[in-house]
């Protein structure tokens, strides 16, 4: 895409040709700086805030907990937008007012490099806050602080291979990464480097990479580096130091990351299980996180496999958490059983620590009049199966919905006794009211826009391909409609009913048993007859 390309175009070199003639003014004159420290800044909407601010403040809480008594943290923000614990989260918070009438996009990108430009440090780590530590104890800044020792700039790359091009005129015509910056804040070259970068943003504003701020950087940094007296001195991350999809070979902490960008779309150790029951919109879930483009989901021969052996009498959680290990999005079974059969939840927990969970609930009665209609009417083969699932001792109200409420309690309670209520998200669905997508994309830290739309695929007993693979079984027009009618004083109707249909479909699968040994027997004895024949050992 054009907006994307890293190049230098007409317009940069419009921009970098305005600024040669006439040095940008200085953000910083009334700066004292001290020490070193992290800054990231919030700008935007309330939307923003939820969607990216408040999952990354888990971070900083952790890390000023855990943090040495030199690393500091501040937030740079407009005016209006923190919360009570965003400003408990940070050493320092600095709030300025700016005009709501500039372009959104751009503010928030003009505000950013402002942000570096204002840093209370003489030694700064920039963090964009989807840019994740791998740790919260400091061991990554110990590791990237090094990198400023003979430098005034740090940046690391924006695409693959751009690693090459390091020390030729190339690598200043092409786009830098700024999710994680390292800023020598006190030296003059920093200073007019961001001066010069916030009026290149303003030159490019009404050009198609207005939006963005790597552009102006790229211009910024070929006039600091290319001066001829005291030239800006420029370093590079190294690319599996602060991991990214386009130049690192893994974006994963667990491959040696000190940070990892975008570390809930694309590293692997963040997985999402849907953990909420069968019926519980476990449908609508998977098809929300696949519009979110989270993904993998696993392989769907090991999510039956790992299912079977859960419902085992002695369950079996070891298949499950294999089917999880090279897949993100997980939904439905065997994962509806996390608090059902074989402690499937702790031992998730605790393969899988930086995974979170998403319980699905709907209200009780509603709960159950939609399982047992589909019991009852579509699939009453399941039945047994739901018994199991539930360790429910017979398909009634009354032990169904028992044992759906421990269900969701035991999930619960596990999340409060862990301290780990941030790793679980409880969504209630219901068909009547518009799909929660604000609090599933802040909780799976879906950066960019959040759907808004309400077209997600629902099961229902009239769309259904339910029949296509069990032809068998497959439901006439009065079941249907005698179960989508049906309300709650229709109970002992439609258990009755769907017990009747339950043995039919036994009997009549004993039946085709019987049929297919008699046609193997059948078949043996013929060929037993042929070699017979062959072997001339034909008997009266």
């Amino acid at each position: 895409r054009a907006r994307k390309d890293g190049f230098w175009d007409a317009d940069c070199e419009r921009a970098y040709l305005a600024l040669e003639r006439q040095q940008s003014r200085l953000l910083d004159e009334d700066m004292i700086r001290s020490g070193s420290g992290i800054v990231v800044s919030v700008a935007g909407d309330k939307d923003f805030v939820i969607r990216e601010v408040i999952p990354a403040i888990r971070w900083f809480q952790e890390f000023a907990k855990n943090k040495a008594q030199n690393f500091r943290t501040t937030v740079f923000a407009e005016s209006g937008l923190l919360t009570p614990k965003i400003r408990n989260s940070f050493d320092t918070v600095i709030e300025e007012i700016t005009s709501q009438l500039t372009p959104l996009a751009f503010r928030v990108k003009a505000f950013k490099i402002r942000a570096m430009a204002r840093s209370p440090y003489d030694r700064t780590l920039y963090l964009d806050l989807d840019s994740r530590p791998c740790d919260t104890q400091g061991v990554f800044l110990k590791k990237l602080w090094p990198l400023l020792d003979n430098a005034d700039l740090v940046l690391a790359d924006n695409y693959a291979g751009q690693d090459k091009l390091v020390g030729t005129i190339a690598d200043l015509r092409r786009e830098h990464a700024s999710g994680l910056v390292l800023l020598r804040s006190s030296s003059l070259n920093t200073r007019q480097l961001l001066a010069d970068y916030a009026s290149a943003h303003a030159i490019l504003k009404n050009t198609r990479r207005g939006r963005r701020d790597q552009p102006a950087l790229m211009v910024a940094l070929r006039l600091a580096v290319e001066k001829k007296s005291n030239p800006l001195r420029l370093a590079h991350i190294p690319r599996n130091a602060f991991c990214r999809k386009n130049t690192s070979d893994i974006v994963s902490c667990d491959a040696g990351c000190l940070v990892v960008h975008k570390a809930a779309r694309y590293d692997l150790a963040y997985k999402f299980f849907g953990i909420g029951f069968k019926k519980t919109g476990t449908t609508t879930l998977a098809a929300a996180l696949r519009t979110l483009k989270i993904g993998p989901e696993p392989n769907h021969a090991d999510s039956v496999a790992a299912t079977i052996a859960l419902l085992k009498q002695k369950p079996d959680a070891a298949l499950a958490l294999r089917a999880a290990r090279q897949a993100r999005a997980m939904t439905d079974a065997p994962w509806c059983l996390a608090a059902s059969r074989g402690n499937l939840l702790a031992k998730i927990a605790h393969t899988y620590p930086r995974a979170k969970f998403i319980l699905t609930r709907r209200p009780t009665i509603n709960w159950w009049i939609s399982t047992r209609n589909w019991l009852s009417c579509l699939k009453p083969f399941n039945i047994d199966r739901y018994k199991i699932m539930l360790n429910a001792a017979n398909f009634s109200r009354s032990e169904f919905t028992v044992a759906y409420e421990r269900y969701n309690q035991r999930v619960l309670q596990f999340f409060s006794s862990s301290s780990a209520t941030d790793q679980l998200l409880v969504l209630d669905l219901d068909a009547n009211t518009p799909f929660p997508w604000s609090q599933l994309c802040a909780f799976v830290e879906a950066w960019g826009k959040c759907p808004t739309d309400n077209d997600l695929r629902r099961n229902s007993f009239f769309q259904s391909d339910f029949a296509v693979s069990h032809p068998e079984a497959t439901p006439s027009r009065y079941d249907l409609q005698l179960c989508s009618s049906a309300s709650i004083e229709d109970d002992n109707a439609i258990i009755a009913h769907g017990l009747r249909r339950r043995d039919a479909l036994v009997s009549r699968n004993e039946q085709t048993d019987k049929r297919l040994a008699s046609l193997v027997a059948l078949r043996s004895r013929r060929q037993k007859y042929r070699d017979s024949l062959r072997g001339g050992t034909l008997s009266s």
